[in-house]
C-alpha cells in the first residue's frame, strides 16, 4: 500500500472545488452591495459544511487505514524478532505452540500471583560447633589457713539483677563480708541515729555514696567482678568487703574449712578460694557429669592495710 493513497481523498476535494475556491485571486472590483455579500457569505458557508464532510471522510479512511497497518504488525509480532529476514515457518495442524509469558513482579503483588514450584535454594552447611559437656559435677574440698573463706568458679561469666544489703548498724558494717554475683545491686541502708558517708577508692568499683540520716538508702551496682573495701568517712573501725562473683557457682567454707560445691557444670574450670586480708589461691578441676572432684587449698592470713578518708587524708584524732 502506497502512501499516495492517503491524499486522495484531498486531490478528489480540490479537483471538485468551486472555482471560487481554486481561482487565482483577481483584481480589485468595485464595491459589492450588502445582496452580493449575503449571497457570497451563504456560499462559503455552503462549501464550508461541505469540507466538513470531506475531512470527516478523510479521518474516516485514515483510520481504517492505521487499522490494516495495525492488523499487519499483530501478524508480523509472531515472527521472531531476532531473525526477521527469515520466511515464516508454518508449524504441523496437529503440533500446538504456546508463548509463556512469564509475569511482571508488579503484576504479581497486583493479583497475589503464586507460583506452582518455588525456586530451589541451596543452603550452605553451617560450620560444626564444638559440642559443650553436658550435665553437671560436684567439687568438695577443704581451705586451710584461715576462715571465712569463700570458693567459686572464675571461669564462667553470668550477670544477674538482683539485690543485696549491707547495713550500716552500731557503727559497723552488717554483714562485714558480703558476697554477691556480678550485676547484683548492693544496697546500704543507715540504721543508726547519726550521719553516715559510704564510699570506696577501690580501682574500677570507686564511688561515693555521700552523707546521709538514719532510715535512707542508697546503693551501688556491682558490675564487674573483684573485691571492694567499703569504708566509712566519718568513722574508721567501719570496714567491710564485698567479693563480686563472676557467676552463682560459689560457697562459704564452713568453721573447719570444709566445703561442698554442687551444680559446677561439666568441663575444666579453675576454682579460686578467697579471704578478707588473704592472697586468693586457684586451682583446676576437670568436672564431669554426676563426678565429685576433690581439691585441697590453703590461704595466708595477712595483714590489714590502715586506711584513709576519701580524701587521701587521715581521719585524725576524732575517733567513734
Amino acid at each position: 500500500m502506497r502512501v499516495t493513497h492517503l491524499f486522495l481523498p484531498i486531490i478528489v476535494l480540490l479537483a471538485f472545488a468551486p472555482p471560487e475556491l481554486r481561482a487565482e485571486p483577481k483584481k480589485k472590483s468595485p464595491a459589492a452591495t450588502k445582496a452580493d455579500v449575503d449571497r457570497l457569505e451563504s456560499k462559503i458557508e455552503e462549501q464550508q459544511k461541505q469540507i466538513d464532510k470531506l475531512v470527516k471522510a478523510q479521518q474516516q479512511y485514515i483510520q481504517a487505514v492505521r487499522g490494516m497497518f495495525d492488523g499487519a504488525a499483530v501478524s508480523d509480532a509472531k515472527v521472531d524478532d531476532a531473525k526477521p529476514a527469515e520466511p515464516k515457518v508454518i508449524a504441523p495442524a496437529d503440533v500446538k505452540t504456546e508463548a509463556k509469558v512469564e509475569p511482571k513482579a508488579a503484576d504479581k503483588a497486583a493479583v497475589g500471583f503464586t507460583a506452582s514450584k518455588s525456586p530451589k535454594v541451596r543452603l550452605e552447611p553451617k560450620a560444626a560447633t564444638p559440642k559443650k559437656p553436658e550435665g553437671a559435677g560436684t567439687i568438695v574440698g577443704k581451705i586451710t589457713g584461715v576462715g571465712d573463706a569463700v570458693i567459686y568458679v572464675d571461669d564462667i561469666v553470668e550477670t544477674t539483677h538482683g539485690t543485696a544489703t549491707m547495713k550500716q548498724e552500731g557503727k559497723q558494717f552488717s554483714p562485714s563480708v558480703l558476697i554477691v554475683q556480678k550485676g547484683t545491686t548492693v544496697q546500704f541502708p543507715n540504721m543508726d541515729a547519726f550521719f553516715h558517708n559510704v564510699f570506696s577508692v577501690t580501682p574500677d568499683h570507686t564511688f561515693d555514696l555521700g552523707s546521709y540520716r538514719q532510715g535512707e538508702t542508697k546503693s551501688v551496682t556491682m558490675a564487674k567482678p573483684g573485691v571492694v573495701s567499703v569504708y566509712c568517712n566519718m568513722h574508721p573501725q567501719m570496714v567491710g568487703h564485698i567479693l563480686i562473683t563472676p557467676n552463682g557457682n560459689y560457697v562459704r567454707a564452713g568453721k573447719d574449712g570444709f566445703f561442698r560445691l554442687t551444680g559446677v557444670p561439666a568441663g575444666k574450670h579453675r576454682v579460686v578460694a578467697w579471704a578478707p586480708n588473704a592472697k586468693p589461691v586457684s586451682a583446676d578441676a576437670e568436672v564431669s557429669d554426676a563426678g565429685v572432684v576433690t581439691l585441697e587449698l590453703e590461704l595466708k592470713k595477712g595483714r590489714s592495710a590502715p586506711h584513709t578518708k576519701k580524701d587521701g587524708l587521715p581521719y585524725g584524732s576524732y575517733a567513734e
